[in-house]
């Protein structure tokens, strides 16, 4: 009787400390992974040059002289991820 009792708190226990594990991790993103962002200045639709470096943090937008920064989601797409930077 003591060995089912057991058998079924196993279960148990493994979700509870499954839980606690995954709400105490922090966030995988680091700021040395957020600090690098290339901004690209968007010319036309899918033609976009390399201009500034932004860091991506706070609300100031990201501008390399009157230009404002965007980012591409991925190499082959358009930049259109309007970039932020925090000095």
């Amino acid at each position: 009787m003591k060995s089912l009792a057991i058998k079924m708190m196993f279960p148990v226990v493994a979700f509870v400390l499954a839980s606690a594990g995954a709400v105490s991790t922090s966030d995988s993103t680091t700021k040395s992974e957020i600090a690098s962002v290339q901004g690209f200045k968007r010319t036309a639709p899918f033609n976009c040059q390399p201009q500034k470096i932004c860091n991506n943090i706070g609300t100031v937008l990201c501008v390399d002289g009157t230009d404002q920064m965007y980012a591409k989601p991925s190499p082959t797409s358009d930049c259109t991820e309007i970039l932020t930077h925090k000095p």
